[in-house]
């Protein structure tokens, strides 16, 4: 008799734990992080023919509660538990910086998938059971590495992101897409090859960045104070291909006498250019004047990955974090 493959859950709260609560802090009935694992678990009966379930409840919280120390938690537990595979529930909110987060972190053998809803338990058609089916069916058929399942599709963590507050096909890849996709109860994957997780930090947690986002007419109030503040590091969401007005522009080549100044860009989709605009505030400019560009790296995770780097002092963050932008051209 063939055995079920053992998936450990981790809980962490958020929309797929989520129910009605009598009072709330704006006076009225709202929803709040209340089904633990068990819960989670025991609404999917299903999940009984497909693997042996271990679930386990660390946090009850909305996503924006979670922090460093909980997702590296989560990664020391898997890399120690004895389970096939592993599967992290939370909220969306932060869905694709978490997961982004261990998969820099993580160094287990076995899969770990994280998944959330974008609906609570309570609504009609919540999807919370049918992505927990799949994150769990996912964890029990991969090899390795860390997976975000959302809407029936799996997604590398270094491209998901999250393009709608509300609808369940939320999360995305971008131009990249996603490396697979679940059908009838079936996991097809596409050819794909994670990057390899970082080295295990040697300089304790990762390190306070700050992130900011240029605007039409934004002046340098903030710019001014992010090295007093105390920030390591400054990611910069810039303007199209990397671009700054020129006072922001003279702002920050001041920061990155001090600190990482790394270059990226609000928009969505499409690569941080190095090489085609040279007038002042242009990324050629800010690149001269000691800007680092993150290539196709999003501003969210740019400053994740520039936090876990910096950490590692026996290392050269930048040589590091280009290395990286450079393989995900």
């Amino acid at each position: 008799m063939n055995s079920l493959p053992r998936i450990q859950v981790f809980a962490l709260g958020g929309t797929i734990a989520m129910m009605p609560a009598s009072t709330s802090s704006s006076g009225g009935q709202g929803m709040v992080p209340s089904l633990d694992a068990a819960a989670l678990i025991s609404a999917v009966p299903s999940l009984t023919e497909i693997a042996e379930i271990r679930a386990e409840s660390l946090a009850q919280i909305g996503s924006a509660n979670l922090s460093f120390c909980q997702i590296q938690n989560v990664c020391e537990r898997a890399e120690a538990g004895p389970a096939h595979g592993f599967v992290v529930t939370q909220g969306t909110d932060t869905l694709e910086e978490t997961a982004f987060l261990a998969s820099l972190l993580y160094h287990g053998d076995n899969p770990l998938v994280f998944t959330g809803a974008m609906r609570t338990p309570d609504q009609l058609s919540a999807d919370g059971p049918l992505n927990l089916f799949n994150a769990v069916l996912a964890a029990s058929g991969l090899e390795g590495g860390v997976y975000v399942v959302m809407n029936g599709d799996i997604h590398d963590p270094w491209h998901v992101s999250k393009g709608h507050t509300s609808d369940v096909s939320s999360f995305t890849s971008g131009e990249i897409g996603p490396v697979g996709y679940m059908v009838e109860g079936a996991m097809h994957l596409r050819g794909h090859e994670q990057l390899a997780p970082l080295e295990p930090l040697r300089g304790g947690m990762p390190r306070p960045v700050a992130l900011l986002q240029a605007g039409l007419g934004a002046d340098t109030a903030l710019l001014s104070q992010v090295v007093a503040a105390g920030y390591e590091g400054l990611v910069l969401e810039a303007f199209g291909a990397g671009h700054l007005s020129e006072d922001w522009a003279d702002a920050a080549a001041e920061i990155a006498q001090d600190i990482p100044v790394i270059l990226s860009s609000r928009c969505p989709n499409g690569t941080v250019f190095e090489g085609t605009y040279g007038y002042r505030g242009a990324e050629m400019d800010l690149i001269g004047r000691g800007l680092v560009p993150s290539g196709q790296i999003k501003s969210r995770k740019a400053r994740l990955l520039l936090s876990v780097l910096l950490a590692d002092k026996s290392r050269n963050w930048k040589q590091r974090f280009t290395e990286i932008k450079d393989r995900l051209s």
